[in-house]
């Protein structure tokens, strides 16, 4: 229409326009991206062994299909950083987590267990490996690794076993 200008056809039309739409953009999308980080994050990958090597199979599934258990439906990180403390959990069959950047800076105590659908698993019936003391820095992931959990699948009528 003649008459009216719009920013769009000023900024098609002159270097200086050009540069201008340039600079709105990059302004925009830098502004959007920001965000502040105040704590470290983890992250980590697991697997799940029966504790009996009379199974075939080397690993078990989040469901171990044995008679006496039933599921392990999450994995649990718990972190102790100078008194401070806090959990994350992810569902067992992704066998991969990374927490948020949740976890305060300082010395920190990480360690893993599963979870049933009724709560957290009964020690007993499960060997975690031992707790790791990592240094959390703002911005930074620790990674803890391939996490192994061995689980008590066999002989349930003789033993607790997982989830039961």
């Amino acid at each position: 229409m003649p008459g009216i200008t719009s920013f769009w056809s000023i900024a098609r039309t002159s270097c200086a326009g050009q540069i201008a739409a340039g600079l709105a953009i990059a302004l925009g999308v830098a502004a959007a991206g920001c965000t502040e980080v105040n704590g470290g994050a983890v992250e980590l990958s697991w697997k799940l062994r029966p504790a009996s090597s009379s199974l075939p199979d080397k690993f078990v599934q989040c469901d171990p299909g044995q008679d006496g258990t039933h599921p392990v439906t999450r994995i649990r990180l718990h972190w102790d950083v100078g008194g401070e403390i806090g959990t994350a959990a992810w569902r067992c069959d992704d066998n991969h987590g990374v927490t948020g950047f949740d976890l305060p800076a300082g010395e920190a105590l990480l360690s893993v267990t599963p979870d049933c659908a009724s709560g957290p698993a009964d020690p007993v019936t499960y060997t975690a490996p031992a707790p790791e003391r990592r240094t959390v820095n703002p911005g930074d992931t620790v990674s803890l690794g391939a996490v192994e959990l061995v689980l008590q699948v066999s002989y349930c009528g003789l033993q607790p076993c997982i989830c039961e």
